[in-house]
């Protein structure tokens, strides 16, 4: 069921699904999983990329969507639920599409954001803020929010919990 998008007009589109990354490898699995039923759903070249403690990194995953294509235009989707620190400062950071605004707020961010050994809470921020290297346009989206079918999801592991 791929989308009817004229060939030239997908030879041009990239999309970037943008995860944060975990340690454990089912995180990884189900990114991989969701990109490769998305890919069963679009004509567009799909890269993953995730924010850290994974790689590849977002700027390796846009070169690599970019690589030897016409692709002009990349739409990067962060497979987050809601908006955060990441989705709103550092992704549009390292995508190059910050405001002045949101640098100077990302730069008061991590100096105030420090974790003490006492306070390590697992999850260490090695933010690398290597900028993307792509002329070409970049479309950032919301993340998945408040969606009805995440509320479908949620209906679903309830009624299965309950049939358990």
């Amino acid at each position: 069921m791929k989308s009817n998008k004229g060939s030239s007009m997908k030879e041009k589109i990239g999309v970037l699904l943008i995860s944060h990354g975990s340690r454990l490898p089912e995180s990884t699995k189900t990114i991989n999983e969701l990109a490769n039923m998305y890919r069963e759903y679009t004509d567009f070249k799909v890269e993953i990329a995730y924010m850290e403690l994974r790689k590849p990194s977002i700027p390796t995953a846009l070169d690599n969507l970019v690589k030897n294509t016409e692709i002009d235009t990349v739409i990067a989707v962060p497979v987050f639920l809601s908006h955060g620190m990441h989705t709103t400062r550092d992704i549009p950071k390292i995508l190059g599409i910050a405001s002045d605004d949101t640098n100077e707020d990302l730069h008061n961010h991590h100096d105030n954001h420090k974790h003490s050994d006492e306070h390590n809470h697992g999850h260490n921020h090695h933010h690398d803020f290597k900028k993307v290297n792509f002329d070409g346009k970049i479309i950032y989206t919301e993340p998945l929010g408040a969606d009805p079918l995440l509320v479908e999801i949620i209906k679903n592991r309830v009624d299965n919990a309950l049939n358990d």
